[in-house]
């Protein structure tokens, strides 16, 4: 190597393992560098191709092509309201202080929870303008329906809902409505591509003497069964429902009202044969009338439009109106004024009446109906209001009558083979003998 490698002149004396690796001394001759060649226009590019690499201008290439579905593991797209293309983020630790980095997209099918930290020097300043401590910062953008759709400029974007809307406001030395958890859900239809992709949050009020505050994120991956006129339904049970999955109606899943901190309201799935009561707490807005309160806390205790009817089977599609039951509602009349006392409806009650059918070796739940009940007393519309949330199921189920067994056999064999010719008197075996004779004469004749 050195011999190949350094300008010196060297020679290798005497025989192994004797050898000796002698290094001429210094050559005058040879301490310069070798003249270069003459440079000019014909054969600039010959010399400086040899030595081409790297450069600041990016070499021609062609456009990334885009699968025409998501597999396994590939980043969700996502487009901006300003239409810059980016990933759905779900941001994750980094380094040995586990700070959040945004960047770290969700990938397609892989359900996945990560946690960080945010440093702040100043809460107070960064309360209201800090984006990642707003619940818009996870919701701005649209999913694309799959790859290919970034090529497509026709192609339906898949917007991020969300039933929490609260931003973070400065109240003295708190800071209120900080985002602290995020859930998405993705609905997906196969090779069709992402279908609904809805986002909540966990609010928490954060004291401005804190710089650090923790996040966690999460998503979660459901396939779609149904979907049909702009609605979409996941499957609950087939046919009939299964405990613990959402009550399904004519414009989606009923919603449960339930408290964030911070008194903010969010909503979660009614599910089938659970009951459960939960509710938050609202304050009436500047400029709020008494009928906008009223409509806001029938929205709240409804979780958005009032639906017409309850899908009698956990597999009923948006168009099968045979299975469906309508739902009976029994309201408050819309009274009063905000000067005096506002009439508002601060209790529901969600009563759903249901029965196993089918073969008692496979019951198959059914929903036979369902009453919406609300309660309604006067409020002060500035005042704290409590609205509460109630489910109740109710078993129906009536059993057919217990199965019979087939009757038994009770018929009985002869005592004997001649037993017609026996007699019951004291001569029986004299008699039988005589019988016999006469029989056997007769056969013989």
């Amino acid at each position: 190597m050195f011999r190949n490698n350094a300008p010196y002149s060297s020679t290798v004396l005497g025989a192994a393992p004797a050898q000796l690796l002698c290094v001429s001394a210094a050559d005058a001759s040879l301490n310069y560098f070798v003249t270069p060649q003459k440079v000019d226009a014909g054969n600039f590019s010959s010399v400086s191709d040899p030595y081409r690499g790297a450069s600041f201008s990016p070499a021609s290439a062609r456009a990334p092509a885009f699968s025409s579905f998501y597999q396994s593991g590939d980043p969700v797209l996502t487009l901006s309201t300003s239409n810059v293309l980016g990933v759905m983020r779900l941001p994750g630790p980094l380094g040995d202080q586990r700070l959040c980095t945004d960047p770290n997209p969700a990938r397609f099918l892989l359900d996945d929870i990560t946690s960080c930290v945010r440093r702040f020097s100043n809460l107070s300043v960064s309360c209201e303008t800090d984006r990642s401590l707003s619940v818009l910062y996870y919701q701005d953008m649209a999913v694309l329906r799959v790859p290919a759709d970034v090529i497509d400029l026709n192609a339906i974007k898949v917007p991020i809902s969300s039933s929490v809307a609260n931003v973070p406001i400065l109240q003295g030395d708190v800071c209120e409505n900080v985002v602290t958890q995020v859930i998405y859900t993705v609905l997906y239809n196969g090779t069709q591509g992402i279908t609904n992709v809805s986002v909540d949050f966990i609010l928490s009020n954060v004291s401005t003497t804190s710089d650090v505050i923790s996040q966690t994120f999460s998503v979660l991956y459901k396939p779609v069964t149904l979907a049909s006129q702009g609605s979409v339904q996941s499957r609950s049970g087939n046919p009939g429902y299964l405990v613990g999955l959402p009550v399904l109606s004519d414009i989606g899943r009923l919603s449960l009202l339930r408290s964030l901190v911070g008194d903010s309201c969010s909503h979660s799935d009614v599910q089938f044969g659970v009951n459960a009561v939960s509710g938050c707490v609202i304050r009436g807005q500047d400029q709020e009338t008494c009928a906008d309160l009223q409509a806001r806390a029938y929205q709240l205790l409804l979780g958005g439009r009032a639906p017409g009817s309850l899908a009698m089977f956990g597999n009923t599609t948006a168009g099968q109106s045979g299975d469906r039951t309508s739902i009976i509602y029994q309201n408050c009349s819309l009274q009063g004024d905000c000067a005096s006392s506002c009439l508002l409806p601060t209790s529901l009650h969600i009563q759903i009446l249901w029965a196993s059918v089918g073969l008692v070796s496979n019951p198959q739940s059914q929903l036979l109906g369902g009453r919406f009940v609300f309660g309604c007393e006067f409020v002060q519309c500035r005042g704290a209001t409590a609205l509460q949330t109630r489910v109740s199921f109710t078993d129906l189920t009536r059993r057919g009558p217990s199965p019979r067994s087939s009757p038994g056999v009770t018929s009985r064999a002869p005592l004997e083979f001649f037993s017609p010719f026996q007699s019951s008197t004291a001569e029986g075996p004299a008699m039988s003998l005589l019988c016999l004779t006469l029989v056997m004469l007769l056969t013989c004749l």
